[in-house]
């Protein structure tokens, strides 16, 4: 067989497996999610590529000095923050998992790089960024036509390939690192932590502090790799120096092949031990026989959710940097907002934490049976409703944000000072009263379109395209409903409005779910195979 020849059984694999997805009963409503998500990338990254295009025309026109060196390293650091941090956070990253394939007579190198190149080209984040720099090397070809341009395409592959390598790495080095004890988990919020104390305590303050700040985060401008060695070649490409940039262009291309050579290193070594998970069943098994004595008839079901959610480590890397963010927002950011803007908009900071606590937990109410996998068997096994089933999930959910919430008030009122009593009520009645509205919601794409989950950060909790842009319409139209009271405050100068408007929204909200509960356990029963066959299936 040739060398080619594996890849392309590979190809045809992966090909029949879209296939079978697609005449699935979710098969169509994935596949007009997948297109829906690049029909808005693709314009969006149009548009932003003329802009970026004027840039590099006028930086390719300027000559030596700040105006051609800083858009070029504005250019890669911007597109490699926002890819680490989509890649890092809530971009479903579809790499092959190398432990399906080892059984056959495949190359592994081969198919981990298949993969990534697979996640890179089907990613409409990637688009998105891949169309900003195709702009600003459009823009630097109609300035100076001419052989460099050669080498600042191989810079922007470089660039592109050492990005995809580096993010693999990181979600290779944390997912290890996540499925060790409680600890790590700690040690990994702390770095997050460690980095956001960087940013926010340099800023703010006087002039010369800001340039200090600057001077001090070039210091570590070489930790994003990517970025940095390609900003520096095209600085010197876009100078006219060519043979200056050759040196940064190898270590850009040195580095994206270390950088993809450990990650595939990091998931064949985990592909080989199928370490995945091991580390939340030891906690499970030890934590067996020990109830918490809850009361009220649904006090095991919910006993059960909640300690799901006690050993997911995504919930405590959340409870470490949601409130510690909050604080340093309280320290940096709250003190800044004008006197004269009135009380309703220095509510804004409270209101901004009741509903982004609600969107950090979105994975958990979005997919509530993609975490029980083949264990949701039970639910329809026991004799149990599962009306209460539904009930149990929610409201462990909705603790789970609301202590977030608790946490992070505290926090920013510890550094920002107390807010007035009508405002703590207020952002608590947002909070009470946006979760029906997201629960009873939830419950429906639950059943709908559920996926198979695992206790990572990585690979865990992840949400189907179809699921992902309902979570993102859902937030957004709660959110739109939930202003329309602020508004009409601001209009009137009430703030009492504001309060009361959410708690009447509130109301309605439990009154709905209440009737839509039964309907959706209803629908969960009708839908028993399809969920089993998601949920205790592959995760990809």
């Amino acid at each position: 067989m040739s060398a080619g020849g594996p890849l392309r059984a590979l190809a045809e694999l992966r090909l029949r497996m879209l296939w079978r997805r697609l005449r699935g009963g979710s098969g169509v409503p994935e596949l007009v999610a997948r297109i829906a998500t690049f029909a808005f990338a693709i314009p969006a990254g149009l548009v932003f590529a003329g802009l970026t295009g004027a840039g590099a025309y006028q930086a390719a026109r300027a000559g030596p000095g700040l105006r051609s060196s800083i858009p070029v390293a504005a250019l890669y650091f911007g597109v490699w923050q926002t890819w680490m941090a989509v890649s890092l956070s809530v971009s479903d990253r579809s790499q092959l998992d190398l432990r399906r394939f080892l059984v056959y007579p495949l190359p592994p190198a081969r198919v981990y790089g298949y993969g990534l190149a697979a996640s890179v080209l089907g990613d409409p984040f990637t688009w998105f960024w891949c169309l900003l720099l195709l702009g600003a090397f459009a823009g630097a070809a109609l300035a100076r036509p001419g052989a460099w341009l050669v080498l600042l395409a191989l810079v922007s592959l470089g660039f592109v390939a050492a990005t995809a390598a580096m993010a693999a790495l990181v979600q290779e080095l944390l997912g290890r690192l996540l499925r060790g004890r409680r600890v790590r988990e700690l040690g990994i919020a702390a770095v997050y932590l460690g980095l956001a104390f960087l940013l926010l305590s340099s800023s703010g303050g006087p002039r010369p502090g800001v340039f200090q700040a600057i001077r001090t985060l070039a210091r570590f401008r070489w930790l994003a790799y990517p970025a940095a060695l390609a900003s520096e070649a095209g600085a010197a490409l876009f100078t006219g120096h060519a043979a200056a940039a050759l040196p940064w262009i190898a270590a850009l291309l040195a580095a994206g092949a270390l950088s993809g050579w450990a990650a595939y290193r990091l998931a064949l070594a985990d592909a080989r031990s199928g370490a995945e998970g091991a580390g939340g069943a030891g906690g499970a098994a030890r934590a067996a026989g020990r109830g918490w004595g809850l009361p009220g008839r649904l006090a095991p079901l919910l006993e059960k959710e909640l300690k799901y959610l006690a050993r997911h480590p995504l919930v405590t890397v959340l409870a470490l940097i949601v409130p510690a963010l909050s604080a340093f927002f309280g320290w940096k950011v709250a003190p800044h907002l004008p006197a004269e803007a009135g009380e309703v908009v220095r509510l804004l900071p409270l209101v901004g934490l009741a509903m982004y606590t609600h969107l950090a937990t979105e994975v958990f109410w979005l997919n509530a049976f993609g975490g029980d996998r083949g264990g949701a068997r039970a639910w329809f096994l026991a004799p149990v409703p599962l009306e209460d089933a539904l009930a149990a999930k929610n409201v462990a959910v909705y603790a789970l944000a609301l202590g977030l919430f608790a946490a992070s008030a505290a926090a920013l009122t510890a550094t920002a000072g107390s807010p007035p009593a009508w405002a703590i009520a207020a952002a608590l009645a947002l909070h009470a009263g946006a979760a029906p509205w997201f629960l009873a919601a939830g419950n429906l794409v639950s059943v709908l379109v559920p996926r198979a989950a695992s206790t990572s950060i990585q690979r865990g909790g992840r949400l189907s395209p179809l699921t992902a842009l309902a979570g993102m319409a859902l937030v957004s139209a709660v959110s739109a409903v939930f202003a329309v009271p602020v508004v009409a405050a601001l209009r009137l100068e009430a703030p009492w409005l504001v309060a009361a408007s959410w708690a009447a929204l509130g109301a309605l909200g439990l009154w709905l779910y209440r009737r839509a509960l039964p309907r959706t356990a209803r629908l969960l029963s009708a839908r028993r195979e399809a969920l089993l066959a998601a949920v205790a299936g592959d995760e990809e």
